[in-house]
């Protein structure tokens, strides 16, 4: 029933300008990583942790799904989008599943022209090696504290991008997914939370260097603020939680639930969103929030109030909170 924006399936196209000042947003955010990288070694070493064995990390063999970009429109999804999972490497042997290009899969073993996977559902399968980028990720066990968890948060939008905007024009979506990260991230850094933004001011970023400065932070957890429209006003209401691998269900039920007791929006509860910046993340536990609709009379008064960011800050860091108490317990 809802809306799909373009701006959160596809990369933009760019401007030669945009490009530059993306490239050097990146390398400031590399720098960014390593002091907060520092910063997180420092806390770990207070008096109240000092009995915790330091984290473990692995790395295991991932899969990203390939498809040639001549073969597929970046418009509109179809089944040139999708790469089959059979269940030998006979090309008409049973399809098990299908997998979007850029979604991530087990790897399992490499058989000539073709690579066993495991997808996301459990099924195990193979796909044509053409398909496959094999890359090795890395994995850190769960964190225990506030205090260990690192999360990169990314505000929707922005620069020349608006994303969505009120019926009279007033409001840009771009400028309150900002304002929102800008809370959430104060109120989780004062609570011990290490924390990485995608952007801290207005400009544009392509969906391919949001995922790429995730990446390179390896955090533990991904979150994409973002707010909505409905092709006619007033045709839906609320916030909805998505995510896009298994792996991130149990946080978005929580954020879901979190929030819910906080920001005052009827709730849409948790889905599955085939958007790119959770679905191409290695992180498996990466959600995208749509907190609210900017055309709809029974959102906007409450998305726009001075305390709304505050309320989600408050939503996200009981969660958290609730999801580290949940993963060791």
């Amino acid at each position: 029933m809802m809306k799909r924006k373009k701006a959160l399936l596809i990369p933009f196209a760019g401007v030669i300008a945009a490009v530059v000042f993306v490239g050097m947003h990146y390398q400031e955010e590399q720098a960014s990583i390593v002091t907060s990288s520092e910063q997180v070694t420092q806390t770990s070493t207070s008096s109240s942790e000092e009995t915790l064995s330091p984290r473990t990390t692995t790395t295991v063999k991932m899969v990203k799904v390939y498809v040639n970009p001549a073969l597929y429109d970046t418009d509109v999804e179809s089944a040139a989008d999708y790469v089959s999972v059979h269940e030998t490497t006979a090309s008409d042997s049973t399809v098990l599943t299908k997998l979007h290009r850029g979604e991530w899969a087990t790897w399992l073993a490499t058989e000539g022209d073709y690579v066993k996977v495991r997808a996301d559902s459990g099924k195990e399968g193979y796909i044509p090696k053409d398909n496959a980028q094999i890359q090795e990720v890395s994995q850190t066990s769960a964190p225990r504290t506030l205090s260990e968890l690192h999360i990169v948060l990314d505000a929707g939008h922005g620069g020349i991008d608006s994303g969505a905007t009120s019926p009279d024009g007033s409001v840009y979506e771009k400028d309150l997914t900002l304002k929102t990260v800008k809370a959430v991230g104060k109120l989780l850094t004062e609570n011990g939370v290490q924390v990485t933004y995608t952007r801290d001011s207005d400009e544009m970023l392509d969906l391919s260097e949001i995922v790429e400065l995730s990446e390179a932070a390896q955090p533990d957890v991904f979150l994409s603020f973002h707010y909505d429209n409905f092709d006619t006003d007033n045709g839906w209401q609320g916030f909805t939680t998505y995510h896009y691998y298994q792996e991130g269900e149990a946080l978005a039920d929580l954020v879901s639930q979190d929030l819910g007791g906080k920001i005052g929006l009827s709730n849409n509860g948790v889905r599955t969103g085939n958007y790119y910046v959770i679905r191409e993340n290695n992180q498996p536990v990466s959600l995208l929030l749509e907190l609210g609709y900017l055309n709809s009379d029974t959102d906007l008064p409450l998305i726009t109030q001075e305390d709304f960011p505050d309320k989600v800050a408050q939503g996200i860091l009981t969660a958290l909170t609730n999801y580290v108490a949940q993963n060791n317990a």
